[in-house]
This record gives structure tokens, C-alpha cells and sequence, in this order.
């Protein structure tokens, strides 16, 4: 029940933010942010998920930012992360989006954006024709610092 009223709220939320920036050309940033729970995530997604299928011809994008620092819903200490910690958490936002959401694979783009101080992801929604959206990192590569260890192979698939 707690999951249905957050869910709803989310929802109520970021239907009033859809448009939060867009350009000449149609292009539209629907959505953004960083490190949030699954839950919230998938809730973000779903809404995501619903325009670009009241959109047909629109076409998906997802620009994902490696954070200087890392931080989880369930861990708020800041930590330097690990080389492919980005990558991993924003591998499971497309199969999420085409198993889950029912979405066209070929309308959900992935795009590793960069370095930015915390990471971020950008739901974007580009209408047919229009040019994809450009990643605007705030960092260099040489300005990060990794820790050491392996992604686990689990340790990013949402488990709620």
C-alpha cells in the first residue's frame, strides 16, 4: 500500500514537471535526477514509459552521469565510486522500460554522458526528426577518483 501511495505521489509530482525544458526543434528534458530508490525510479520510468507511448513517433533518450561521488537510498554516506557504477545502474533502466513497460527497444536510447559532481540521469523525449540531445558534463575524466572492487554482476537490479 505504502509503495501505491508514494507511487501516486510521484506520479502527481512529475505530471506537473513534464515539460521542463525543451528546445526549438520540439525536444523536451522530461525528467531528471540522481540517486533515488528503486521504487522511485520505477516510478519515474513509468511515467516516461506513458508519454513516449501517447507519443509513437517520439523517440526515448536517457543520459546517464558518472558522479564524482556516490551515494544510494539506503546509504546517504558519499563515497567515490567504482569504475562502471554509472553504467550498471543505468543498465537496468532499458529493460525495465521495453520487458516491463512494454516499450519498443528501438525507441529507448542509452547514452553515457560523462562526469557530473553526483549522478544524475536525464529522461528526455525527442519528437521525429528532431536532433538527439547533446550530454552537458560538468566534470573531466581526469577529475574522478575510483575506488577499488568489481560491480557485482546483481548488485544494481532493483530487487523491491
Amino acid at each position: 500500500m505504502k509503495k501505491l501511495l508514494l507511487a501516486t505521489a510521484i506520479f502527481a509530482l512529475t505530471a506537473g514537471v513534464t515539460a521542463m525544458a525543451q528546445t526549438s526543434n520540439g525536444a523536451r528534458e522530461f525528467d531528471k535526477f540522481g540517486s533515488i530508490c528503486c521504487g522511485d525510479e520505477k516510478a519515474r520510468l513509468d511515467n516516461f514509459a506513458v508519454n513516449l507511448q501517447n507519443e509513437p513517433e517520439a523517440q526515448g533518450y536517457i543520459i546517464f552521469y558518472e558522479g564524482r561521488r556516490y551515494s544510494s537510498c539506503y546509504n546517504r554516506r558519499a563515497l567515490i565510486p567504482r569504475r562502471g557504477e554509472a553504467t550498471a545502474r543505468a543498465a537496468r533502466m532499458k529493460p525495465y522500460l521495453t520487458e516491463a513497460r512494454g516499450l519498443d527497444a528501438k525507441h529507448v536510447i542509452i547514452i553515457n554522458g560523462g562526469y557530473r559532481e553526483e549522478w544524475t540521469a536525464e529522461l528526455w523525449i525527442m519528437p521525429k526528426g528532431a536532433e538527439p540531445p547533446k550530454p552537458t558534463p560538468t566534470l573531466r575524466a581526469k577529475d574522478i577518483k575510483f575506488r577499488r572492487g568489481k560491480i557485482g554482476k546483481r548488485e544494481y537490479q532493483c530487487m523491491e
